[in-house]
C-alpha cells in the first residue's frame, strides 16, 4: 500500500505525467495542474535512449510500444565528419529486451501519449493553472491554486520545469540555472529515401550537427552553435541562420540543409544547466525532472531522467514504510544518475567549444555515460 493517498503534481511534462501514472497504478489519487492551456507543446523532435524506453515500459507498456510505432527506433550512434565519412559507430546498449537502443519522436506526439497514459490511471488534469502558495505541516500540504481553489494533499510534486514555481516557493535559496555557452538549433526535415536509419553526429570545423529519425517519413537535424545571439533573431530569419551554420557540411547534412525553408519547422534556444544539491525535497514537497536537474541535450537523456524520476517515485511510495523514508530512498536512487547526465553533458558541451578536443574523446565519454545509464534504475 502506498504511503500517500492524495498527491498534487505541478507540471504536465514527462516527469509529472509519468509520476501521475505510476502513482495512479498504486491506487493514489492524483491531480495534475499545468500552467499552459494545452499538453501538446510545439517544437521539433526528441532524441531518447534505451534507458528511457525501459522506464516508459515500466510505467506503461502500451505507451512504450506506441513510442516506437509513432516514432523511430535505432540501435547505433554514428559519429562522422563534415562530409559524412563515418569515424566511429557506437552500439547503443539495449536497456530492455525487445526494445531498441534509442528512439526519436515528435514532441507533441510524445506529450500526447504521456497524457493518455496518465488519464488511463484516473489522473485529473487541470490546464491554465499553477500554484500560488504552499503551506505544509506534519500531516499534509495546503495548496492555493491560481484558479482560486485551496486543496490539501499528502505530497506535492514540483515537476514544473526549469523555471519551477514550486522551487521558488519552497527552495528560495536554490542555485540559479546557468548558461552553457551554446545555442541549439533544430529543424524538422524529410528523411532521405534510403539509409540513415540511426542517430548520427557529424563534426564540422566550426560546430557539430546531428541527424535523428523521428518517424518513418521525417527526421530532425540539430546543430550546436557556440555563443548566444542576443537578442534572439526574428523567426523569419531562422532558415537563413541555420543554413549558414550548416554551410561547412556536405553529404547527409548538406542535403538536409537545403530542405530547411520553413521557419515554423525550426527552433533555437540556449540550453541551461541546473543540478540541485541532495535532497530535492523539503517536508512533503519534492522536486523532480527539470525542476531539480536540467541538462543540455548532449546525451539525449534530459527527458529520460525525468521519466525515470516518475517511475522511481511510484515505486518508493509503495515499497517504503513512511513518506520520509520513501523520499530518502528516492534520492538514493536518483541523484547519481542525474549527476552523470547533467555533468557529463556539460563536459561534452565544454569540449565542443574547444577545437583541440578530438571527436574520439566525445565518443569515449558518451560511451561511458551510456553504459552507466544502461544499468538498472
Amino acid at each position: 500500500m502506498a504511503v500517500v493517498e492524495r498527491v498534487l503534481v505541478v507540471g504536465g511534462g514527462p516527469a509529472g505525467l509519468v509520476a501521475a501514472t505510476t502513482l495512479g497504478k498504486r491506487g493514489v489519487s492524483v491531480d495534475v495542474i499545468e500552467v499552459n492551456d494545452h499538453l501538446r507543446p510545439l517544437g521539433s523532435g526528441l532524441t531518447m535512449m534505451g534507458p528511457t524506453l525501459r522506464a516508459m515500459h515500466q510505467a506503461d507498456e502500451q505507451a512504450a510500444r506506441a513510442c516506437i510505432s509513432q516514432g523511430a527506433g535505432y540501435d547505433f550512434f554514428v559519429f562522422a565528419d563534415a562530409a559524412g565519412t563515418v569515424l566511429h559507430e557506437l552500439p547503443l546498449p539495449q536497456a530492455a529486451e525487445g526494445l531498441p537502443g534509442g528512439f526519436g519522436i515528435m514532441r507533441p506526439i510524445f506529450w500526447g501519449l504521456l497524457a493518455e497514459m496518465a488519464e488511463r490511471e484516473g489522473t485529473r488534469i487541470e490546464l491554465s493553472t499553477t500554484v500560488e502558495s504552499i503551506e505544509q505541516d506534519a500531516g499534509g500540504v495546503d495548496v492555493a491554486h491560481s484558479s482560486g481553489e485551496r486543496r490539501r494533499y499528502d505530497l506535492v510534486v514540483g515537476a514544473d520545469g526549469l523555471h519551477s514555481k514550486v522551487r521558488a516557493l519552497v527552495f528560495p535559496d536554490a542555485p540559479e540555472p546557468r548558461y552553457n555557452g551554446q545555442t541549439v538549433w533544430r529543424a524538422v526535415v524529410p528523411r532521405p529515401e534510403s539509409g540513415h536509419e540511426n542517430l548520427e553526429m557529424h563534426y564540422g570545423p566550426r560546430l557539430k550537427a546531428g541527424f535523428n529519425p523521428v518517424s518513418p517519413t521525417h527526421a530532425y537535424v540539430f546543430c550546436v552553435e557556440n555563443g548566444l545571439r542576443r537578442p534572439r533573431p526574428p523567426q523569419e530569419q531562422w532558415p537563413e541562420l541555420i543554413r549558414d551554420n550548416l554551410s561547412d557540411f556536405t553529404g547527409l547534412i548538406g542535403w538536409c540543409r537545403e530542405q530547411m525553408t520553413d521557419p515554423e519547422q525550426i527552433d533555437c534556444h540556449p540550453p541551461l544547466v541546473l543540478l540541485l544539491p541532495d535532497p530535492w525535497y523539503h517536508g512533503r514537497v519534492l522536486l523532480i525532472g527539470d525542476a531539480a536537474h536540467s541538462t543540455t541535450p548532449h546525451l539525449a537523456m534530459g527527458a529520460g531522467i525525468a521519466v525515470e524520476d516518475g517511475v522511481v517515485l511510484g515505486e518508493v511510495v509503495e515499497s517504503e514504510p513512511s513518506l520520509e523514508q520513501a523520499l530518502k530512498r528516492f534520492m538514493q536512487r536518483r541523484f547519481e544518475r542525474a549527476r552523470i547526465v547533467v555533468e557529463n553533458s556539460a563536459q561534452l558541451g565544454a569540449w565542443e567549444q574547444d577545437p583541440s578536443v578530438p571527436a574520439s574523446e566525445h565518443a569515449r565519454l558518451s560511451d561511458e555515460s551510456f553504459a552507466a545509464l544502461a544499468q538498472p534504475i
